[in-house]
């Protein structure tokens, strides 16, 4: 049997137990990822109360596991590509609950802005090692679903959060989030150790001396006979290096992701970071805020689930095209609607769907598109420039806002990133380069 034969094995027989801890250790680790980027803002009120906080020092504070998100996806994501997907995440996980309860500890803003950018660098480059490894063992009928349900892992930790939070702070002190936050994340570590397999494409590229007894190991849980000796690394694989996603022919395709995502993400995170205070603006009470918030993040749940769904009949580009579309439409809604309370509700929770669809979409086709020897770094990469269009989105709702912009104006404009997000995406090459 060759290395070939057991990828195809994997795409076209139905999914095994094994497969499906896999897919649940993934859900996991990215709702701990949701609960612990929500920590901070949660903790905020009590925060700047205590430490009398002025607002560009909170800004900083929220900036802080944002900047560590984007530095983390460039800086350590190749980590998945170069040791492997499990040993990426182990690090990663270790970060983050380093991160976490050393920030339980923080008295002093620096402090705790370096421990937030530290939890960020773990969450950076978690996503895209989960998302590889994910993809690499689920079969093609269920691979976007297996996505979509990490994805949706992320939107449950912070509803979660949301509820846990609160109860944490008021009875522990605001310290007492991180203490949870980080203790989640110490003891999901000998879980990941014992049960999450590497990766094994990189286990044939590496060609360590224990490989085969590791990869044996796994095709065993899949039912499929040993190895007597490993195959050998794809010709380009024993050749490979990270510069190759900067070189063609995947130059192209960095290039295209990348904006991609930048464009997808500044809208994203302009509705996220304004829904709330654009609701109040509007003169509705601050559990009306507080209700679109929570909306939209429930859309992103039912999102992730139904596009997964729907790509086991309908292909992939359209999909995409389309959750994309109506996440722009979907928030002219929200901009139009400022003394419709119902209307702006049911727009929150259709782009809340949309927005987390399309993270999915964008997911499966940045995977599919990138050869498995810079897989996860490529993911990592185009990710971190999405980021990068997280910090312009919010920013310039505030300036036009500033500006008195009206909010319709605001939603419209910041809905067109969409589009150059979807002109972007549909040129994106759907067949994998020579691995």
């Amino acid at each position: 049997m060759t290395l070939q034969q057991v990828h195809d094995h994997i795409e076209q027989s139905r999914l095994r137990p094994y497969q499906m801890l896999i897919i649940a250790l993934g859900v996991t680790i990215n709702l701990l990822d949701g609960y612990d980027i929500l920590a901070l803002s949660v903790i905020s009120p009590i925060l700047t109360r205590e430490w009398h906080l002025g607002p560009e020092a909170l800004g900083l504070l929220l900036s802080a596991t944002l900047a560590g998100t984007a530095a983390g996806g460039f800086l350590l994501s190749p980590i998945a590509d170069l040791w492997g997907r499990r040993t990426s995440i182990m690090i990663n996980l270790a970060l983050m609950s380093i991160g976490m309860l050393f920030s339980s500890a923080a008295n002093s803003v620096e402090m705790l802005w370096a421990m937030r950018f530290l939890t960020g660098l773990g969450v950076g480059a978690m996503s895209a090692s989960v998302g590889t490894l994910i993809y690499e063992y689920c079969n093609l009928r269920s691979r976007n679903l297996g996505l979509g349900l990490v994805v949706v892992g992320y939107s449950v930790g912070q509803v979660l959060g949301g509820y846990v939070a609160p109860w944490l702070r008021d009875d522990f002190s605001w310290r007492g989030v991180f203490v949870f936050g980080g203790t989640c994340s110490a003891a999901l570590l000998p879980l990941i150790y014992f049960n999450l397999p590497e990766s094994l494409d990189v286990m044939v590229i590496r060609q360590t001396p224990q490989a085969l007894t590791a990869v044996n190991k796994v095709l065993a849980k899949l039912s499929l006979p040993a190895f007597a000796t490993l195959p050998p690394p794809p010709v380009k694989a024993k050749h490979a290096s990270l510069l190759d996603l900067v070189r063609p022919p995947i130059l192209a395709r960095t290039a295209l992701m990348a904006l991609s995502y930048f464009f997808y993400m500044m809208t994203e995170y302009f509705f996220f970071g304004w829904n709330n205070q654009l609701t109040t603006n509007a003169g509705f009470a601050d559990a009306d805020g507080i209700f679109i918030t929570r909306l939209t993040s429930y859309g992103g749940i039912a999102g992730g689930i139904a596009v997964g769904i729907l790509t086991f009949k309908w292909p992939l580009r359209p999909v995409s095209a389309a959750t994309l579309t109506v996440m722009g439409l979907s928030l002219m809604v929200f901009g139009a609607a400022a003394n419709n309370l119902l209307l702006a509700q049911w727009a929150a929770f259709i782009n809340g769907t949309c927005i987390m669809a399309s993270a999915v979409m964008l997911y499966a086709a940045g995977s599919t598109t990138f050869p498995v020897r810079v897989r996860a770094t490529g993911m990592g990469v185009v990710m971190s420039a999405g980021r990068l269009g997280s910090i312009f989105g919010p920013a310039a709702a505030g300036f036009m806002l500033g500006a008195d912009f009206s909010r319709f104006s605001v939603c419209l404009l910041l809905s067109l990133p969409v589009l150059l997000s979807i002109a972007t995406l549909v040129r994106v090459p759907l067949t994998p380069v020579e691995a």
